[in-house]
């Protein structure tokens, strides 16, 4: 246009521009990318990390390993005490194995003494052992009869993800004060695994603070988790000497789905993409509905999403809105969908 010269596509001079033009292009792209990176909004990764230091004692969570508790059997009753050294190792199926975490001394005259023990390998893969599950023994005592996990292992926990630790780190502005604060008791309660995902502090008497704590994915915490969270919010310089601070997992709302969905006859989705689109308009659903304490059980949002699959219309039977109070959580309890069929516009 300044130079009053056509380029066509096939012209030298044009495809080096263009060669330039994207150089260029890409080079803006790095440097906004570069730029964002001082912003924690934006910020990933190590950049996050660097950026927390910037906040009070905030750090990424880093994995933890999954706990529970062993119960150990001798065969018969001893006339002294039976040591079963820390370290003692206990497998699932030779590849998840847990350790125990201090020395146990079964008493004279007792058949079994209870030790706590942490799986060797961190993340969640040690979570959810039901009791009686772990139960093979890799280093032998004398009179060893058996042993098995008398808690669902728990408390297992990935590294933090960067969306969980920038939320975490606007929080911890609430840590400042030492009054008791809710959001101070979130903060805290959070910092115990990053497995805690929401978190309810509740005081309807003076000096009690009541806590809730609900995992990731609407999971219920265990016994294992709520140790943690209690000993984070116990802390002498963490909890006001005048609160007494009770941890526990939140109260259940039970619900269900049931409804009959119908298909518009010339739609322009078959049938089969219909049927997929709301059986994942049903988890989107379940997943919103669970994952938070205080939400409560809204059927509108259910329609919502269940319209934007290409449905006609819907029947819903259940849920019914209900309200769930702060230190609540809703649940699913069973899901019943049936199609309808067609139907005319």
């Amino acid at each position: 246009m300044f130079t009053g010269r056509t380029l066509y596509p096939a012209d030298p001079t044009r495809l080096f521009i263009l060669w330039i033009a994207d150089i260029i292009v890409q080079e803006r792209v790095i440097i906004n990318e570069s730029a964002k990176q001082n912003v924690p909004r934006y910020a990933e990764g190590e950049y996050l990390d660097s950026l927390a230091e910037i906040f009070k004692d905030t750090y990424r969570l880093q994995a933890q390993a999954a706990k529970t508790t062993f119960r150990f059997y001798l065969s018969t009753k001893l006339a002294t005490q039976q040591l079963v050294p820390k370290g003692t190792r206990v497998t699932v199926d030779g590849k998840i194995t847990f350790e125990t975490m201090e020395n146990l001394y079964i008493r004279a005259g007792e058949l079994y003494g209870d030790i706590p023990a942490v799986c060797q390998i961190v993340g969640t893969i040690g979570n959810g052992f039901v009791p009686g599950q772990i139960t093979q023994i890799v280093d032998l005592f004398p009179y060893y009869e058996k042993v098995e996990n008398i808690t669902t292992s728990g408390g297992g926990a990935e590294t933090e993800t960067d969306e969980a630790f920038y939320k975490r780190m606007r929080e911890s502005m609430e840590s400042f004060s030492t009054a008791g604060p809710m959001g101070a008791y979130i903060y805290h309660a959070k910092t115990a695994s990053s497995q805690v995902a929401d978190v309810s502090a509740i005081s309807t008497e003076r000096g009690i603070v009541d806590v809730r704590v609900l995992l990731k994915d609407g999971e219920l915490p265990n016994k294992e988790v709520l140790k943690e969270v209690e000993a984070a919010l116990s802390a002498d310089k963490t909890r006001p000497l005048t609160d007494l601070v009770t941890v526990s997992a939140p109260e259940v709302v039970s619900f269900d789905i049931e409804l009959t969905y119908y298909i518009p006859q010339l739609g322009t989705n078959s049938a089969a993409i219909i049927e997929q689109d709301v059986a994942e308009a049903i988890r989107e659903y379940t997943k919103w509905q669970t994952e938070k304490m205080g939400r409560d059980i809204n059927p509108s949002y259910l329609i919502s999403l269940l319209m934007k699959t290409g449905i006609k219309r819907v029947d819903i039977v259940s849920p019914k809105y209900t309200l769930v109070d702060g230190n609540k959580v809703a649940v699913l309890q069973k899901t019943n969908v049936i199609n309808g069929g067609f139907e005319d516009e």
